[in-house]
């Protein structure tokens, strides 16, 4: 019975404890779960277009969203890297058009911000500062062929 007892004060413990839990990877702060939903599928959807543009140019670009600086991103975050994917799409135009070693010797990380501030190189990051309606791939284009 005390075997019983015991085995039952566990479950019950156990059960509770994760009754109230919430899945690790939705846990990041005090914002809205659909919102962070929202990011976590914004990471994703850029991570999956900073692959393709390795593949095109023969390199490992990872990528981020810089989530500090998009905080007037409208609907919480979303359509934020479709809006960056205009900048990779220049990056790959540029390896397309044979310029691919000083994109893998240049360019190593892609970050996007909904902050609007456009194309910039700080060491081997490639920024880009998407705005709403835009998607880059001119202004970002002109910018690294006079930067690589």
């Amino acid at each position: 019975m005390k075997a019983f007892i015991c085995t039952f004060c566990l479950f019950f413990a156990s059960a509770f404890a994760a009754a109230g839990a919430e899945p690790v990877a939705l846990v990041q702060d005090d914002r809205p779960l659909e919102e962070q939903r929202i990011r976590q599928a914004e990471e994703q959807a850029l991570r999956g277009e900073a692959a393709y543009t390795s593949g095109q140019c023969g390199a490992s670009i990872s990528a981020r969203i810089d989530w500090r600086r998009s905080g007037n991103w409208p609907n919480a975050g979303r359509g934020l890297a479709r809006a960056c994917d205009g900048a990779l799409s220049a990056v790959e135009a540029l390896c397309n058009s044979g310029q691919a070693d000083k994109v893998r010797s240049k360019i190593r990380s892609f970050q996007c911000s909904g902050d609007g501030s456009g194309p910039s190189l700080s060491g081997t990051t490639l920024r880009f500062g998407a705005s709403p309606g835009s998607n880059g791939f001119g202004q970002t284009r002109r910018y690294l062929e006079g930067a690589l």
